[in-house]
């Protein structure tokens, strides 16, 4: 099973559609697009161990991810954001990973096809 299919513990009980759906027009596209970018420039910092952008791309997914009601998600980026403002992208590491599997999973069902939203 991949990733997207395993609904992640940190999900587990959050109607995911219903939040989706209660997202203005546009916005879940929004999500889509600039999560997977936020999260690929926070993938690419944490690789080149430069905390000021994992810290920028960290607090831009804290925003963005406070959209979807999985709590987990904007506890994450703030944790590795902590870290990383302490210069300690190590200890960001175990949040980052996590981050990195629940953001995939909501990523997925929100591309998924035949995903309802509010207007069909």
């Amino acid at each position: 099973m991949s990733v997207v299919e395993t609904v992640p513990v940190e999900c587990q009980g959050v109607d995911f559609d219903k939040a989706l759906a209660n997202l203005p027009e546009r916005l879940g596209e929004l999500f889509f697009s600039s999560g997977e970018q936020r999260l690929l420039e926070l993938d690419q910092a944490m690789a080149r161990g430069e905390a000021q952008a994992v810290m920028d791309a960290a607090h831009s997914l804290a925003s963005l991810t406070g959209l979807l009601h999985i709590q987990a998600l904007p506890a994450y980026a703030q944790d590795i954001y902590a870290a990383a403002q302490r210069g300690d992208l190590e200890a960001a590491r175990p949040a980052h990973e996590r981050l990195r599997v629940v953001l995939a999973w909501a990523l997925g069902r929100v591309r998924a096809p035949g995903r309802k939203t509010a207007r069909g």
